[in-house]
Order: structure tokens, then C-alpha cells, then sequence
């Protein structure tokens, strides 16, 4: 994809715009939501109506340039979302809820879509919480550790229900950059991932 050197003309800015999007396979709401705008304010950037404010301009000449691999992004998500395991996808520091495989939304018992962008952190259980304490020694987010397991204690009722013994988190980028985790739940010590 050519770089966009100067503001260019509105259709042509659209064009270029619209085949970057789909080539990424990035629907216009996401881009809305990275960019801080709506949909509609996408679809007429694309149909050259309107131009992107200088600021919103910059970080679209950065994503376009920059080659991330937006596929790959949805790739992750369909992979959670289709595994056998417990698995969530969550926001590294907000806890938001990216995706959950079809295991862990029966172990919660509901329909994850209610809970998507909503934080999890309210429903820590005290070892969760001790974990999440423990990170910042660990050099969680200054990248000194990517991964980390412990145990937990079930909770089969309110707020949320919790069936795992233990906890692996994983922590990497998604392609907008991103921190996200991979919460998987085992009933035993995964003894083969390592702590």
C-alpha cells in the first residue's frame, strides 16, 4: 500500500482508504472504534465527503504504512473463539472482553455478547486479584514476562461463575499495538507450560 505523503485530494484519500480496509479485513466500525469516531464518519471519508481531521489523518497514514497484519488480529479471535478449552481474550490493563471460546461462556453461564468491551475485573476472585498485584514485580508491562500460571478457587455462584483450578495468562500485541491477555482455565496444573 503507497504511503499518503500529503493530504490527498478527498476521493482519492477515500479510495486508497476503502482498498487498505479491505485488504486488512477490517469492517468500518472497527476502524471507527480505533480511531475515535463512528462508522459514518468512515463512510464518508470513503466516499470523499468529508476528510479526516489532521490528528485522525497521521495515525490512518500510520496504520497504512505500517503493514500490521489486521488478519492476523481476526485470525486470534476466531481461534479463541472456536476452542474446545476454557479461553477468554481480554484488554491487558482495562480487562475488557475481546472473546470468549464457547467453553467459557458455558462456564459463566451467559451469552458472552452481553460482556464484550465490559472490564472482567469485577469478577476476580481473590487469587485473580493477587496475580494482577503480582505483575508489576514480574515486569509485566515492561515486557520481562509474557506468561504467567497460578491456582484459583472455584466460585459456582454470583457475580460470575469459575470452574477453573488454574490460570494461564498470556500476554501479546494485537496489530493496532494493543497489550491483550489469553486467559486459559485448566482443572489441574499445567504442568507441561511451565510458570
Amino acid at each position: 500500500m503507497q504511503a499518503l505523503s500529503t493530504p490527498a485530494p478527498d476521493k482519492e484519500f477515500g479510495r486508497l482508504l476503502r482498498q487498505w480496509r479491505r485488504t486488512s479485513d477490517i469492517k468500518q466500525a472497527r476502524l471507527a472504534d480505533i480511531l475515535g469516531v463512528t462508522q459514518a464518519t468512515v463512510s464518508r471519508w470513503e466516499n470523499g465527503t468529508q476528510r479526516p481531521a489532521p490528528l485522525q489523518y497521521d495515525l490512518i497514514d500510520q496504520m497504512m504504512t505500517r503493514k500490521r497484519n489486521f488478519r492476523l488480529d481476526h485470525a486470534i479471535k476466531r481461534l479463541v473463539m472456536h476452542s474446545n478449552q476454557r479461553v477468554h481474550l481480554i484488554e491487558d490493563r482495562s480487562h475488557r472482553l475481546l472473546c470468549a471460546s464457547h467453553a467459557r461462556a458455558q462456564e459463566w453461564q451467559r451469552d458472552c455478547t452481553d460482556l464484550l468491551g465490559t472490564s472482567l475485573w469485577q469478577f476476580a476472585t481473590p487469587e485473580i486479584a493477587t496475580a494482577e498485584k503480582s505483575l508489576h514485580d514480574l515486569g509485566w508491562h515492561e515486557d520481562q514476562a509474557d506468561h504467567l500460571t497460578f491456582e484459583t478457587s472455584r466460585r459456582d455462584g454470583a457475580p460470575m461463575r469459575i470452574v477453573d483450578s488454574f490460570i494461564l495468562w498470556e500476554r501479546f500485541f494485537l496489530s493496532d499495538g494493543t497489550a491483550v491477555r489469553l486467559t486459559t482455565g485448566f482443572d489441574q496444573a499445567p504442568d507441561h507450560l511451565g510458570a
